[in-house]
């Protein structure tokens, strides 16, 4: 590849190191930029519910240091957003006014906090974190709080109420059995989440739709279409995540959910390429577009991306349905006995 070459990624999670550091493992002199809208370096998507707890410093959280990109020559942007893209003449536009010229391009932005068509009407009231900036946010409310409702369905949802038992939090959760996508769960597996929840003294309901959401002098009162009533200082929403592109809306790439790529991870442009969280991808045997999930299927589709805009013809497959790695915890669907 010729060193004028500029291999740009949008997005600093495993998808995007992943894309990175392959460019630079087989072009040596060409110039490799990550840009991130998170003002923090590399995570653990999965550790943030341990940090906001205190459990973990920013460290523990860092899956590798600055010096890292240093010694590769890789030049890291955080805290720098994208807002438009210009596949034909090549230019990413920053918030912040500026051009950045790229030959190669991957995205991996990940996503945003999936909210249900129910709940839209509440989101003033609700709290995230699908990130750094937003656990950074809701730390001291987290730790202020006595009284927490826990809104979810992924794995990260599953996570934070194991780190509130730790800070001796009551705890109210109502959890969606179709939102812990790919798994769709069973009615016996939500009954047997709530009692075994109930033993650690935690309230779990199922598939209980929030009917109002109301905040009165700092406490929120949440009330149900069963009828019940929770009272608490916080409400979380934790719900999965979807494909995060409003930013490239417009611009001439492919999207619907995600973006839209073919099975070797390319967009309707020749030199744009997308993986991750963020990437609906194309399987021809399906005649039909998947999202991926997880931290190791993310990182093997940001080095097949990369490959594949050096010159390889590598196909992504989606991951068995057996075991799946979701943000990088590894679980079968037996996972809860173990809560």
């Amino acid at each position: 590849m010729p060193k004028k070459d500029h291999y740009v990624i949008i997005g600093n999670g495993p998808a995007g190191n992943s894309a990175a550091d392959a460019f630079r493992a087989n072009d040596k002199d060409a110039r490799v930029t990550i840009i991130s809208d998170e003002a923090f370096s590399f995570f653990y998507r999965h550790k943030l519910p341990q940090f906001v707890a205190g459990n973990i410093g920013e460290d523990d959280l860092k899956v590798r240091p600055y010096s890292v990109y240093k010694e590769q020559n890789i030049r890291l942007r955080l805290g720098q957003c994208v807002d438009r893209i210009d596949p034909e003449e090549k230019i990413l536009y920053l918030r912040h006014m500026e051009k950045v010229g790229y030959t190669k391009l991957v995205i991996a932005t990940g996503g945003s906090p999936r909210i249900l068509p129910s709940l839209t009407s509440f989101e003033k009231h609700l709290r995230f974190m699908t990130g750094y900036n937003n656990a950074i946010k809701l730390m001291p409310e987290i730790q202020k709080a006595k009284t927490i409702t826990i809104l979810g369905g992924d794995l990260i949802s599953f996570e934070l109420v194991k780190a509130l038992r730790t800070m001796k939090k009551k705890i109210f959760f109502i959890f969606y059995s179709k939102c812990f996508w790919p798994v769709e769960l069973t009615g016996n597996m939500s009954a047997k989440i709530c009692a075994n929840m109930k033993k650690k003294n935690i309230e779990a309901y199922a598939d209980d739709t929030v009917e109002t959401l109301t905040e009165k002098g700092n406490l929120y009162t949440l009330k149900t279409a069963s009828g019940r009533t929770f009272k608490s200082d916080l409400v979380c929403c934790f719900l999965g995540l979807v494909p995060n592109i409003g930013y490239i809306i417009g611009s001439g790439i492919d999207t619907e959910r995600g973006v839209l790529v073919n099975e070797f991870m390319q967009t309707n442009y020749k030199d744009i390429y997308a993986c991750g969280d963020c990437a609906q991808i194309y399987d021809p045997k399906l005649k039909d577009y998947w999202i991926s999930i997880g931290w190791s299927n993310a990182g093997l589709q940001g080095k097949i991306a990369a490959m594949n805009l050096l010159g390889s013809s590598k196909v992504v497959k989606p991951l068995p349905k057996s075991i799946r790695d979701v943000v990088g915890i590894k679980i079968q669907t037996s996972w809860w006995d173990h809560f």
